[in-house]
C-alpha cells in the first residue's frame, strides 16, 4: 500500500516527535500543514503520538510483560519499519530488547 504525501508527511513528523521531541520546531509545524493537514488536525496528531508514547513508558516503566500476540505485532512492525528504513537510505536505531 502506497503512502500518500499527507500520511508520508504525517509520519515523518511523529517519527521525530517520538524520538527526538526537543528537536521539532515550528517548521516541522509548517511541513504538516504544506501536506495538507490543518492545525486542527496536527493537533490531533501530537495527542495521538503522545498518548501512545505515554501508554508505551508506563508499561514498560512498570516491568509488565507482552503477550505472543504483542511480541508478533512488534516484530511485523519493526520489518515494515525496517523496509521504510532502507528505502530511505537510513539507519534503523538499535534494538535492545531484541524485537528484531
Amino acid at each position: 500500500m502506497a503512502l500518500s504525501a499527507a500520511e508520508r508527511a504525517m509520519l515523518e513528523y511523529v517519527e521525530k516527535l517520538t524520538l527526538t521531541p526537543s528537536s521539532m520546531t515550528e517548521a516541522d509545524v509548517q511541513k504538516l500543514r504544506d501536506a495538507g493537514w490543518s492545525d486542527r488536525d496536527i493537533l490531533d496528531i501530537v495527542h495521538v503520538c503522545a498518548y501512545f508514547n505515554f501508554r508505551v513508558r508506563v508499561v514498560d516503566g512498570l516491568g509488565l510483560e507482552l503477550a505472543d500476540w504483542q511480541i508478533t505485532r512488534a516484530r511485523a512492525g519493526s520489518e515494515r519499519a525496517a523496509k521504510l528504513a532502507q528505502e530511505r537510505g537510513v539507519r534503523m536505531p538499535s534494538d535492545p530488547w531484541r524485537v528484531r
